[in-house]
């Protein structure tokens, strides 16, 4: 995994909603076959590409509201962004 990397799969979920973007724990792990400490290094450089683009990040377990309803970010979900 490389930057590169990182930025491909950022760029290819903002071409699908480029409000609201979710990564899952089956995306990273399985689908992409990253390890653990891939995965914390992913969310770690993704947040920080999502908050210099004045996105809001959450993480598993996280409370956000989104279309006026209050969401949970689910198990399965690793990481979602908000565009502000």
């Amino acid at each position: 995994m490389n930057i590169k990397f990182i930025a491909d799969l950022i760029d290819d979920k903002l071409e699908q909603n480029e409000n609201y973007v979710v990564f899952t724990f089956y995306e990273l792990r399985i689908k992409h076959n990253l390890n653990e400490d891939e995965i914390s290094k992913f969310l770690e450089l993704s947040k920080n590409r999502f908050e210099n683009s004045k996105y809001k990040v959450y993480f598993t377990g996280d409370k956000y509201i989104y279309q006026n309803q209050e969401k949970i970010v689910k198990e399965n979900e690793l990481l979602v962004a908000i565009k502000n």
